[in-house]
């Protein structure tokens, strides 16, 4: 997203295969989305100053400010984006497949540390696509260093520090539990949604209610509603029809499986409302987006 904006207005390094970093500053001001981004393509924004609000569908926002760290691996929940104050960072872009290499050896010189890129994809894609880091110790302890390192060495060291991140990320969902956020009222109903959400990943080709999935979860459906945009950022039907319409596009992938037998495997019972609801995802028809595979 940023990358492409980024292209041509900052000081660009390639820092490692597959993994490359800019430094910036730009004005107020919005700029344009592109239509998506890269399979297994993440970013990460380390704000210095200034902020950055990205706005979804449903109309809510994500703000990014100063000391605070953005990632982005989906742009699809996106309808803008724009620079509400003067902004100054760091954008690391990292292509997981083209830095594969280069990410195994800093694994394995961390002691092998598994890095597991899917499970990072699947922890953001619950987010949207978007997520900001910050304010924690991580995000705190990462700037204090950036503090101290000289211009010519921070693309490196945010680099290093978006590995480190990915990383964290790939544990998120062991975690999750441990680092939710403080507004967050109650422990016990955000484990009782990520119970929830863990069901609703696995039966996508069930009929999925709120009043079900509020009853499986032991919340009235207000508290099952209320709980799950707060924990996951997005309502709970834009969030399993995004993940049917993801599971879909992998499904197309597979060899003899009609069109029809993608629709039931994501809860369809009609290909008409499935390839509808699969073009509003993806501006594509199914059987478009199929042959283009």
């Amino acid at each position: 997203m940023l990358a492409e904006f980024l292209a041509d207005r900052g000081d660009w390094a390639q820092v490692m295969p597959g993994a490359r970093a800019c430094l910036f500053s730009l004005e107020e001001g919005t700029f344009p989305l592109p239509l998506q981004l890269a399979p297994l393509h993440f970013e990460t924004l380390f704000c210095l100053r200034g902020a950055v609000t990205l706005t979804r569908r449903d109309g809510s926002s994500l703000t990014a400010g100063a000391r605070q760290v953005l990632s982005l691996t989906d742009l699809s929940n996106l309808t803008g984006a724009s620079v509400d104050a003067p902004l100054e960072g760091i954008l690391v872009a990292v292509d997981a497949r083209g830095a594969r290499e280069s990410l195994e050896s800093i694994c394995n010189l961390l002691g092998g540390l598994t890095l597991d890129t899917g499970r990072v994809r699947r922890w953001m894609s619950s987010r949207g696509g978007c997520a900001v880091e910050g304010p924690t110790h991580w995000s705190r302890a990462a700037f204090a260093d950036l503090d101290r390192l000289p211009r010519s060495e921070r693309a490196r060291w945010c680099v290093w520090k978006s590995v480190e991140l990915l990383y964290l990320l790939s544990a998120q969902e062991e975690q999750e539990m441990d680092i939710l956020p403080d507004s967050m009222p109650d422990r016990n109903i955000a484990r009782s949604l990520a119970e929830a959400r863990r069901y609703m990943e696995e039966h996508l080709d069930e009929p999925l209610t709120i009043p079900a999935l509020s009853r499986r979860a032991c919340l009235s459906a207000t508290t099952f509603k209320e709980g799950f945009r707060q924990l996951y950022g997005l309502p709970v039907h834009t969030w399993l029809r995004k993940q049917r319409m993801e599971r879909a596009a992998q499904l197309l992938h597979t060899p003899g499986l009609s069109l029809e037998g993608v629709a039931k495997a994501v809860g369809y019972s009609s290909v008409s409302q499935f390839a509808a609801a699969f073009r509003r995802q993806y501006g594509v028809t199914p059987g478009k987006y199929r042959k283009n595979v």
